[in-house]
């Protein structure tokens, strides 16, 4: 087998996997740059707080206008404190519903 033969086949069999990892790599970012940076700050906005939870921004200002989700209102702005967030969100799962109501 010659080296060129050799180093297509070896082409063959890597570039999927380069490719496979590339994309993925290129996925796992855009979601952090889609969240933003909010990771690191102590307090979010509705807009942010809604896509960290998976709820919508009108549930959230439903849960602080029910007084179930602490927020603070800085001028126009409403910022909800990322720990009050998540030991709402822990503090009320989701029940899974009986089998029963699934068929």
């Amino acid at each position: 087998m010659s080296s060129n033969n050799l180093s297509e086949v070896f082409t063959a069999i890597i570039q999927p996997i380069v490719e496979a990892a590339v994309w993925q790599a290129l996925n796992n970012n855009s979601k952090e740059v889609r969240l933003g940076a909010s990771g690191d700050k102590a307090f979010v906005s509705i807009k942010e707080a809604a896509a960290i939870s998976g709820l919508g921004s009108s549930t959230i200002r439903l849960y602080i206008r029910k007084r179930q989700l602490q927020a603070q209102k800085v001028g126009r702005r409403v910022l909800i404190k990322r720990t009050d967030l998540e030991a709402f969100l822990e503090s009320n799962p989701i029940q899974a519903m009986p089998d029963k109501f699934l068929t």
